[in-house]
Order: structure tokens, then C-alpha cells, then sequence
């Protein structure tokens, strides 16, 4: 079964071949954001992989990166990453991490 959209669908397909994910989710939180009905540009994944056995954490965020070079390049404002080991996974109960909610500030603001 297909899920989720073409980007999604294209975000799940780079991320399996880069990691040979076990366990792999997409979230697409951008209705969490001041963006625009439908829009797609705040994710968070979930990737599971035991290609990440020794590795840091930057270095897994880089798989992650580079896999979708082209996504952070265009549609993708943002990305949340949990690239966790399967012994990671388990240890953390098998579920993802929260994002948290957007404040809804910018650049352009002047306050603090």
C-alpha cells in the first residue's frame, strides 16, 4: 500500500536506500506552523537502522541530509530527525520524540 503524498512517497524511497531502515516514519508537521492549508514543509522522521551501529549522531543526521539534498533544497523548510539503532529504538519504547509546538515567530521580529 501507498501512503502519504508525492513527497512523502519521495522522502520514504531516498531514506530507505540510504539506510536500509528498519523502522521508517514521515511526519508531515506543517499544520503545526503558520504555513499555508496543505502545505508541506515542516517534517519529522523517524529512521531506524542499523547502519547507524557506531556512529554519531552528526554523522547519522548527515545520511539523513544527504539523502534528501534535494527536498531541503526546495519544499522542506524544516526537519526533525530522530536516526536512532535499534537497540536505540527499543530502549526508547518504540516511539518518536515530540516536536514542539511553533511559537510563531520569525527573523523579523523585534521582541524577545
Amino acid at each position: 500500500m501507498v501512503r502519504g503524498t508525492a513527497l512523502e512517497q519521495a522522502i520514504r524511497a531516498k531514506l530507505m536506500e540510504a539506510t536500509g531502515a528498519e523502522v521508517l516514519e514521515v511526519f508531515n508537521e506543517s499544520r503545526m506552523h503558520n504555513v499555508p492549508p496543505k502545505a508541506e514543509t515542516h517534517f519529522r522522521v523517524v529512521v531506524v537502522s542499523s547502519r547507524f551501529e557506531g556512529a554519531p549522531r552528526l554523522r547519522r543526521h548527515r545520511v539523513v541530509h544527504s539523502a534528501l539534498a534535494e527536498e531541503l533544497a526546495g519544499p522542506i523548510h524544516a526537519l526533525a530527525i530522530d536516526a536512532l539503532t535499534p537497540d536505540e529504538w527499543r530502549a526508547r519504547g518504540e516511539s518518536r520524540s515530540l516536536s514542539p509546538d511553533c511559537r510563531g515567530g520569525s527573523r523579523s521580529d523585534t521582541t524577545e
